[in-house]
């Protein structure tokens, strides 16, 4: 028998590839390329086992209040989109618990209690807000968010010194509603349409100073609010001359109330 001139076999042999490494900062890329991509549900996922490694890591919570949000909007059905919706505004509590304390962060922790109902919460962030960023949405949320939780004077409070700081403001009008509604609340009927008056003229006033300023201004959506504006605050006078029987004050009210349902207005 012949023996075998060749050795044994060689294989070929390579070192096998490290595990890669999963860290809440690749979890948290992966999640955040996911949405940027629209993948809502893939993010999600990535972004919760991120959270998950580190509750306090706030990239991820910062990106899941917003993932949830956007999932929430893309429903129809009301109670799938009640429960993003909630857990939006946990995340976007989180987020500011953790130092994102940003005006837009605060505008949507408003918008998503409005949107649930959640009239304390939205109460908290209204403060919030008007405390670190006091300018004139801010105060129309606060007077609003005092209303809805029945704080009425917190409502004269506040919109006392948006009239105050803002004459000039389209959201002028929402100011004096807001506060000739707090009034009749309080049973101060007759303070009420004096407030009513002062805002009707100071609709007036900015509606003459912006048109000045631009002839585009009347199809603008701050046109648009002091309207309504001025028409829910005919409306209330409306009321308040009805009630206490003052036939000349009602009749001008009343003609000023046609002219805006002629332009489409407080209908």
């Amino acid at each position: 028998m012949l023996a075998s001139c060749s050795g044994p076999k060689e294989t070929a042999t390579s070192s096998p590839e490290p595990p890669v490494s999963i860290t809440k900062e690749s979890l948290y890329r992966a999640g955040h390329q996911r949405y940027l991509a629209l993948d809502l549900d893939s993010a999600s996922i990535l972004l919760q086992r991120a959270h998950v490694m580190d509750s306090a890591y706030l990239d991820p919570i910062v990106d899941l209040a917003q993932v949830e949000y956007d999932l929430a909007m893309r429903t129809t059905v009301e109670s799938a989109r009640n429960k993003h919706l909630r857990s939006s505004q946990r995340y976007y509590v989180k987020a500011e618990q953790s130092g994102k304390k940003d005006s837009d962060t605060y505008e949507r922790l408003c918008e998503l209690s409005v949107a649930l109902n959640d009239d304390k919460t939205f109460l908290t962030y209204a403060k919030k807000n008007a405390q670190r960023y006091p300018y004139e949405r801010q105060y129309f949320n606060l007077g609003l968010a005092y209303f809805n939780t029945g704080d009425f004077q917190g409502v004269i409070t506040s919109q006392k010194e948006a009239v105050s700081k803002f004459p000039a403001s389209t959201y002028v009008g929402s100011f004096h509603r807001q506060l000739g509604r707090a009034y009749e609340k309080v049973n101060r009927d007759q303070t009420a349409a004096r407030t009513f008056d002062a805002g009707l003229k100071a609709v007036d006033q900015v509606v003459a100073r912006r048109q000045a300023g631009s002839n585009l201004f009347t199809s603008t959506a701050e046109y648009k609010r002091l309207m309504d504006d001025k028409a829910g605050m005919l409306t209330s006078l409306k009321k308040l001359h009805t009630t206490y029987r003052d036939a000349d004050k009602l009749q001008k009210v009343e003609k000023e109330l046609a002219k805006l349902k002629e332009q489409g207005f407080g209908r």
